[in-house]
């Protein structure tokens, strides 16, 4: 009963400890902050483009993809703050990245309905496997 008693005391302490000190402020560089400008462009676009497609909506879905496109180029620009060692293996990725949204494109032009799933599908895994490694 007294360890358990101890225990409950020190973390009960322990979080008084943590309330009282002081928050860290992030001040975000102008370059963090396109960097976040143009994924927050990319993913809201890129859910339109998506719900689109679902919708079989080709021409919403055209006009968010090259919203993306446009926005995709800043990625060239980007300073990583996660593996920044690995820059090639970024600007590979975005490489990749740049032309599965090119394909999707034609795709959606052809209102290929099934080659653009497949493409969303492989656009997706693009952006988990990114981020899991650079965000």
């Amino acid at each position: 009963m007294k360890t358990t008693m101890s225990i409950a005391l020190v973390l009960w302490l322990a979080g008084f400890a943590s309330a009282a000190e002081p928050g860290r402020s992030h001040t975000m560089t102008p370059e963090m902050s396109t960097q976040h400008n143009t994924m927050s462009v990319m993913n809201k676009q890129w859910a339109v483009c998506k719900k689109s497609l679902e919708a079989g909506d080709f021409a919403t879905a055209g006009a968010s993809l090259e919203r993306m496109q446009k926005a995709v180029k800043d990625m060239e620009k980007f300073k990583l703050h996660k593996n920044s060692e690995m820059m090639e293996n970024f600007k590979e990725q975005a490489d990749n990245f740049r032309g599965n949204l090119s394909e999707l494109g034609k795709a959606i032009k052809e209102k290929d309905r099934a080659r653009t799933q497949g493409l969303s599908a492989t656009i997706e895994k693009s952006c988990v496997q990114c981020h899991s490694v650079f965000r």
